[in-house]
């Protein structure tokens, strides 16, 4: 009974440290036909040498290819022999992995720690990026699950969740898109779609306020 509560105890710390770090990327604009260079930011307050994370692009943007790898390089805060791998998987997202042969750690507790060349296609016109399944490693072996992280990326359509095209987002935009909801002026998926899933409802209503309200 005493090894199960100090297990449970050690787990609690693992999950707890683990919440403090964050692997993202920075909402971010890109036109159509334009290829641009992002990055994949670690904020950490433990040490990590190695992680795993699995990339989720919106239709219309690609990650750049150099002959049949990707183009996804590591910064200056890569150890002595880290190196990246990435693949694509069955469900279409792309799986990128950080590891060190030597255990070595990252450097520094913030900052990019990848750079991804990226091109949006002339179709593009917004929609998230997804970081999900992202798991970092400690020099001992410990591994740590992260929160999925999401990116807006908006294309040439204007600001994000200005539905009724006027270059700001208030209250007007909600009414706008209630209207569209309820088929009372035609929909505009390019900027009714607030949340980036393709679809526009009641959710993309939610993510509207949230942006008006500041909380995303």
């Amino acid at each position: 009974m005493k090894r199960i509560y100090l297990a449970m105890i050690m787990a609690a710390t693992v999950m707890a440290m683990s919440a403090r770090d964050r692997l993202y990327i920075n909402d971010f604009s890109i036109s159509t036909g334009e290829s641009k260079t992002i990055e994949v930011l670690l904020s950490n307050d433990t040490t990590y040498c190695a992680l795993q994370t699995d990339i989720v692009l919106p239709e219309g943007l690609t990650i750049d290819m150099d002959g049949n790898e990707y183009v996804i390089d590591l910064t200056s805060r890569k150890g002595r022999d880290h190196i990246v791998s990435s693949n694509l998987l069955a469900n279409g997202a792309i799986r990128v992995l950080v590891t060190s042969q030597n255990s070595n750690p990252f450097n520094g507790n913030s900052g990019a720690i990848l750079t991804i060349d990226i091109t949006a296609a002339q179709s593009f016109a917004k929609g998230n990026i997804v970081l999900r399944n992202s798991v970092v490693v400690e020099e001992d072996g410990i591994p740590h699950s992260l929160a999925q992280a999401i990116a807006k990326v908006n294309g040439d359509d204007g600001i994000v969740g200005d539905v009724n095209g006027d270059d700001k987002v208030n209250v007007s935009d909600v009414t706008a898109l209630v209207n569209m909801i309820l088929g009372v002026i035609p929909k505009d998926m390019t900027r009714a779609d607030v949340n980036g899933d393709g679809k526009i409802n009641v959710s993309d209503v939610t993510a509207l306020i949230n942006i008006i309200l500041g909380v995303i």
